[in-house]
């Protein structure tokens, strides 16, 4: 049975903790399809109680034009809160279905977008990478790379990739000259884009051993053409960083979002071979994702553990891994209450009234990996990060 085929009975599940896990192993899975988005849309519109997190995991996902129509639909009847996750789907849009319909999507998008769809859609070669390289200086200008820019430039890329306007050995140049940098400027980060675009694999190990930089746009990207591969070639390159406490958090995701057997087993062997629960945690989460029983002597094991503090919600995991593949345990259930005991505490801090006060200083530094406070399962920096 195929990951896929594994998920798809619980993609609409009314169990919210089995569903955010769903959503969860998608959310970085390169092959969703688009009809799971647009059901996942319907499900968001007629469920009030689903609609803010179901709407948070489908920021990785294709948005055709079904999808469009529904966030039309609903955008202008939702709380502020919830339609701030709903607009930004939006960016997901292709330039020319978005412009098909932008009578209707011109009070969402900003005016110096649609100049770039245009441009996408009619452009030149040369008006594509002029104004391809007037975004990059707006980005290198910018004291932090900005969100609103970032999807801009990667639309532009993905124009030059399609028209075959760029070569493998202008692709060859630039990550040559960057490699040496400490740092990727933006204009490397996009050719890592566009080589995953490609699909160049001899550029493979170069990019599983960019894994112990420090520069999270870098390592998202470089993450995401890894998994687009779906390749043994680089589970083979990444299993190695997977034992690394500075590499595991995005080697162990590289490795849980491809679905073949060399992949499950590489990280049965990591998490076997360290008793750092730093290093084991991230794998755990990683393993879940396969919803796979040959890792259940790992599970039993890592639920074994007695600890005050965990870099995952561990029950939430181990209580979805147990229920999907099929398998009992004798503490599901109170893997369950636990986890939706926080969820509850969760929605009701998020109901809330915020009362305005004097700012406070935060003397404990959320980091970039870590789980967003918030509660919303993702990692600080793809959620309140962002």
């Amino acid at each position: 049975m195929t990951f896929l085929e594994k998920i798809k009975p619980h993609l609409l599940s009314n169990d919210l903790l089995i569903q955010k896990t769903v959503l969860r192993a998608l959310h970085d899975y390169p092959s969703v399809p688009e009809e799971w988005t647009v059901e996942l849309l319907k499900e968001a519109f007629s469920n009030e109680e689903k609609q803010s997190y179901i709407l948070m995991y489908l920021d990785n996902q294709t948005i055709n034009e079904e999808a469009l129509n529904i966030l039309i639909d609903n955008i202008p009847v939702m709380t502020p809160k919830n339609s701030h996750h709903a607009k930004n789907l939006l960016s997901r849009v292709d330039a020319a279905l978005a412009l098909k319909y932008k009578e209707k999507l011109k009070k969402y998008i900003p005016e110096q977008t649609w100049s770039v769809y245009e441009v996408i859609e009619q452009g030149t070669e040369e008006e594509v990478y002029s104004m391809y390289g007037e975004v990059l200086n707006k980005l290198d200008r910018s004291p932090f790379r900005t969100y609103d820019l970032y999807p801009i430039v990667k639309k532009l890329s993905e124009c030059i990739v399609k028209k075959g306007w760029i070569t493998e050995e202008e692709i060859d140049i630039t990550l040559s000259e960057e490699v040496h940098d400490e740092w990727f400027s933006d204009n490397g980060i996009i050719n890592v884009y566009m080589a995953g675009l490609l699909n160049l694999e001899k550029y493979i190990p170069l990019f599983a051993s960019l894994l112990t930089r420090d520069d999270d746009f870098l390592l998202e990207e470089v993450s995401a053409a890894l998994v687009r591969f779906q390749s043994d070639h680089v589970v083979k390159e990444v299993a190695p960083y997977v034992r690394e406490p500075e590499s595991v958090i995005y080697a162990a995701s590289i490795l849980g979002n491809i679905k073949t057997d060399l992949a499950l087993q590489e990280l049965r062997k990591a998490y076997r071979e360290t008793d750092e629960l730093d290093v084991q945690e991230p794998i755990i989460e990683a393993l879940s994702f396969h919803f796979s029983t040959d890792a259940l002597p790992e599970f039993n094991a890592h639920m074994e553990y007695e600890y005050a503090y965990s870099l995952i919600e561990v029950e939430h995991v181990a209580y979805s891994f147990y229920t999907i593949v099929g398998e009992k345990h004798p503490d599901i259930q109170e893997w369950k209450r636990v986890s939706m005991k926080r969820e509850m505490q969760f929605n009701k801090e998020m109901k809330k009234p915020v009362l305005q006060t004097a700012p406070v200083k935060n003397e404990t530094k959320i980091g970039r990996n870590d789980p967003c406070p918030c509660g919303s399962g993702k990692k600080y920096k793809k959620c309140c990060g962002k």
